[in-house]
């Protein structure tokens, strides 16, 4: 029997000097650059592919540092990028009447993710976000098509809002299940993006909120997040433009090949 040994990335502790406080993190040069350089990496993948940022950095950002640390350093450039779509699509309005039960169930599963993510710390949550990024990059890769009829909507919003929250609590990540669900619906592609980006959007402000009530934001930690909007920023520009001169489908398979290593690894190496 052949063993295949995981991928060696270094040791979180190699970058970030903790205290048993997530929140009182003191930052090094080492974990800046790592900070940047993915927030940068992301952003460009999310300009030539389309896929979501969140998707790409967070996954990547952990298989550096401990993603307790991960989840507030990449929630400020997120949320920037989520407000910009919104305020692109202007059917902001539409979205909220006809989704709200999916938004609003979302805030208990969040309080409920971070709550075990407070507890159960970096390995479960680790080992959550690996398996949702390979189920996500799956999901894309196998173009699955799921069509539930209207008359479903109704009693799938509150179900599929709190598990949701709850994955989006204890991982960071917001996609699953909310983003096939909303797909399977075969609304308006103006609609779907809107409705998507005020999902995350309201679960992002109340993750922020919750990760402070939880003591895993600190001053250094928001300083960088906000810091990070403008690398965010440069990268979905630079993305855009390469866009046109590269394949952007063979790109779109190259990275949800990458984003399943990248979750395999989070696995093994939890």
């Amino acid at each position: 029997m052949v063993t295949i040994p995981p991928l060696a990335f270094p040791s979180p502790h190699h970058y970030i000097l903790r205290s048993q406080n997530p929140a009182r993190t003191r930052m090094e040069t080492h974990i800046l650059i790592i900070a940047f350089a993915s927030f940068f990496g992301a952003a460009s993948l999310k300009g030539v592919t389309g896929l979501g940022f969140m998707s790409i950095c967070l996954p990547l950002i952990s298989s550096f540092i401990d993603i307790t640390v991960a989840i507030p350093l990449v929630i400020i450039p997120s949320l920037a990028s989520n407000v910009i779509v919104i305020a692109q699509t202007k059917r902001a309005r539409e979205s909220v009447k006809r989704f709200w039960p999916l938004y609003l169930s979302a805030l208990p599963g969040l309080y409920a993710g971070v709550s075990l993510l407070h507890q159960t710390g970096n390995t479960l949550a680790k080992a959550v976000l690996g398996a949702l990024s390979i189920a996500y990059s799956l999901y894309l890769l196998l173009n699955v098509n799921i069509s539930v009829g209207n008359k479903y909507e109704r009693f799938l919003n509150v179900p599929v809002g709190i598990v949701n929250g709850f994955l989006n609590g204890l991982t960071g990540t917001q996609v699953m299940p909310m983003l096939p669900y909303l797909i399977s619906l075969q609304l308006h592609r103006d609609l779907l993006i809107s409705a998507i980006n005020i999902g995350f959007t309201v679960s992002t402000l109340v993750l922020l909120a919750l990760l402070g009530k939880f003591d895993f934001l600190s001053l250094d930690i928001i300083g960088i997040s906000v810091i990070g909007i403008a690398p965010v920023a440069l990268g979905i520009y630079l993305g855009s433009k390469l866009r046109y001169h590269i394949s952007e489908g063979r790109s779109r398979i190259a990275v949800l090949i990458i984003l399943m290593i990248i979750g395999l690894n989070l696995i093994l190496n939890r």
